[in-house]
C-alpha cells in the first residue's frame, strides 16, 4: 500500500511516468509509426580539472524537411542504456523510449507538454564578440556568457536554416536550462565550465546527412502522464 502511494505520487510530479500504475491519461495520443529522412550528429565531452577527459556522449537527430517532428536519440555501445525522445509537434506530446540498444524490452512512456509564454522563457544572455572560426565549413560567430557560477562560450551560425530543436542544444539539454539563447541563429559548439574547473564541450558533428530512420510504435505496452510539462523539459 505505502509503495502504491508513492508512485501514485511520482506520476503526478515527474515527466517519466513509470507503468506499475498502468494508468492511460485521456487526450494523450501518439502515431503508430514516425519516420525521419534526415540526421544529424553531435558529441559531448566531459571534462575534469586539469581538462581531463572522464566521458563521450554522442547524440543524433533525426527529422524531415516538410515536417516538425523529431527525436532525439542517444547512441550508446548496445548496453541497453540508450534513450530517444520523439517529438510529435502534431499531437503535442513527447515519446520516450528508455533501455534502447540492449537485448531487454525498452520502456516506453508518452507525456503531454505545452509550450511557456514568452515572459516565461528561461532566455541566455550571451555576449557577441569579434572572434569567427569555420565549423564544417560554415562561418560561426562567437559568443560569451556568465550564469550563477557556470560560464562560457557558444558558436552560432546565421548561414543554415535549422531549428535548434535538432541542434546541439536541444541534444545536450541545454534548452531545459535556458530555453532559448538572447541571439538568433544556429548553435554549432557550445562550451560550460564551473568554478571547480569541471568543463562540458558540446560539438556538431555533421549536418543534414541523409538517413532514414523509423520508430515503430504499433502494440507497444505505452505508459501515459497525466499531466501536461514544459515543452523544453524534453
Amino acid at each position: 500500500m505505502k509503495k502504491s502511494v508513492i508512485l501514485l505520487m511520482t506520476m503526478f510530479s515527474l515527466v517519466s511516468v513509470f507503468g506499475q500504475l498502468q494508468i492511460k491519461a485521456p487526450g494523450v495520443k501518439w502515431d503508430e509509426s514516425y519516420s525521419f529522412d534526415k540526421c544529424n550528429t553531435f558529441k559531448i565531452e566531459f571534462y575534469a580539472k586539469g581538462n581531463e577527459l572522464m566521458r563521450t556522449m554522442q547524440y543524433k537527430t533525426y527529422y524531415k524537411s516538410e515536417s516538425e517532428n523529431f527525436v532525439v536519440k542517444l547512441v550508446t555501445d548496445g548496453k541497453g542504456n540508450g534513450m530517444e525522445t520523439v517529438i510529435d509537434k502534431k499531437n503535442e506530446i513527447a515519446i520516450q523510449i528508455m533501455g534502447t540498444g540492449g537485448n531487454a524490452k525498452p520502456y516506453y512512456n508518452a507525456g503531454g507538454y505545452k509550450y511557456p509564454a514568452e515572459a516565461d522563457l528561461k532566455k541566455l544572455e550571451i555576449v557577441p564578440t569579434s572572434e569567427t572560426k569555420q565549423i564544417l565549413g560554415l562561418t560561426c560567430k562567437k559568443y560569451t556568457y556568465t550564469f550563477k557560477k557556470i560560464f562560457g562560450e557558444v558558436w552560432i551560425t546565421d548561414q543554415i536554416t535549422l531549428s535548434n530543436d535538432v541542434g546541439v542544444f536541444r541534444a545536450a539539454k541545454m534548452a531545459a536550462k535556458h530555453n532559448t539563447l538572447s541571439m538568433g541563429g544556429f548553435v554549432m559548439e557550445m562550451t560550460t565550465e564551473d568554478s571547480g574547473g569541471g568543463k562540458t564541450l558540446m560539438k556538431t558533428v555533421s549536418l543534414k546527412n541523409s538517413e532514414k530512420y523509423t520508430v515503430e510504435l504499433k502494440g507497444v505496452e505505452m505508459n501515459t502522464a497525466i499531466n501536461k510539462v514544459n515543452y523544453f523539459t524534453f
